[in-house]
């Protein structure tokens, strides 16, 4: 494993020097900044919101190892290798971020089951005026 991480790193240097001689290194030095900066944006902001999910879900005892991979850690993933610096990383991250942004289900695919968690009953009524009592 640590052989694994060297070759990565030696990999991620290389194309970092073959792409700074390409598009220049300040170039270089702006997409490491801001793919670190997007990176703790993502980790500032998706952190707590995933972990309250996680702590919930764990609570209702519907956790799994296979939805955790694939809804509620794919944002924290892709936030840490953005603030690693190195171009397969960012290619890495952002391709996790579009997977998790395409795997959210949309407000068409849910169904309206808010009746039965929140113990409202929907109920059509309708108001007769009867002014004969007043």
């Amino acid at each position: 494993m640590p052989f694994l991480l060297f070759v990565l790193a030696c990999i991620e240097i290389a194309l970092l020097v073959k792409l700074g001689q390409v598009i220049g290194g300040g170039a270089i030095i702006g997409e490491i900044l801001l793919s670190g900066v997007l990176g703790m944006l993502i980790l500032r902001l998706k952190s707590r919101v995933i972990l309250k999910n996680v702590a919930m879900s764990v609570f209702i005892g519907r956790l799994t190892l296979r939805s955790l991979m694939r809804r509620e850690l794919l944002p924290l993933i892709a936030g840490i290798l953005l603030i690693v610096p190195g171009v397969l990383s960012d290619l890495f991250a952002l391709y996790l971020l579009v997977r998790y942004l395409l795997m959210r289900p949309s407000l068409s695919d849910r169904t309206d089951n808010t009746s039965d968690t929140d113990g409202t009953i929907d109920v059509e009524y309708k108001v007769h005026d009867d002014e004969s009592l007043t």
